[in-house]
């Protein structure tokens, strides 16, 4: 399987990057510093660019089979710079046909138990935080828009930890859900790519 990767140098995306060289797999990963790629393999295929340029995302992705994206919000925060880049994966995987995409996204787009509501529309939503939930709310948006086989995987508050396995569920956060790891993270939407599981669907997921 040839898998273009997103995000790759990101504290999650080096974890998807590792699972798919464990398996043996091929990947395609477009980033802004390649120096930041810490696993140096003949089966990575590194594109040097940035995300908001479509032709770019488009080239990183020609021959492969499935997509995964990583991306996170830049720091200093700039508005729909995410949503952008997922518009422009968008166009690219259905101008090559290419049909699995699975996405990080934020908590803040699952449903609250309580109310059924958006988690970023409740009181007790940190409005700290509204900023870049609404920023993937956009990119929910645009996927159900589009004709992918998409997933989106919605961790809450994420840390440098062993991996541990997760807990999913469609839609809202696992029951007392509050933290998950970067490696737990990476590995689930690794897993995912290979499957049609959770299609269509945020899935909430946590230790």
């Amino acid at each position: 399987m040839k898998i273009a990767l997103f995000g790759a140098t990101g504290r999650t995306g080096r974890h998807i990057l590792r699972a798919a060289l464990a398996d043996s797999h091929q990947v395609h990963a477009l980033v802004r510093s390649p120096s930041k790629l810490t696993l140096p393999d003949e089966a990575v295929v590194v594109f040097v660019g940035d995300a908001l340029d479509v032709e770019m995302v488009k080239y990183t992705m020609r021959e492969c089979d499935v997509v995964a994206s990583a991306l996170g919000l830049t720091d200093p925060f700039k508005p729909e710079a995410l949503s952008q880049a997922t518009a422009n994966i968008i166009a690219a995987m259905e101008s090559l046909g290419l049909q699995r995409l699975v996405a990080v996204a934020g908590a803040g787009i699952l449903q609250d138990r309580k109310t059924g509501r958006l988690r970023l529309e409740s009181p007790d939503f940190n409005p700290a935080y509204l900023p870049y939930a609404r920023e993937h709310f956009r990119m929910l948006e645009l996927l159900t828009h589009s004709h992918l086989a998409w997933t989106l995987v919605c961790p809450p508050a994420m840390r440098e930890t062993p991996s541990v396995p997760l807990r999913a569920e469609a839609n809202v956060l696992p029951e007392g859900g509050r933290r998950a790891s970067y490696a737990a993270v990476g590995e689930f939407v690794y897993r995912l790519l290979s499957s049609l599981e959770h299609l269509h669907q945020c899935v909430g997921v946590a230790e």
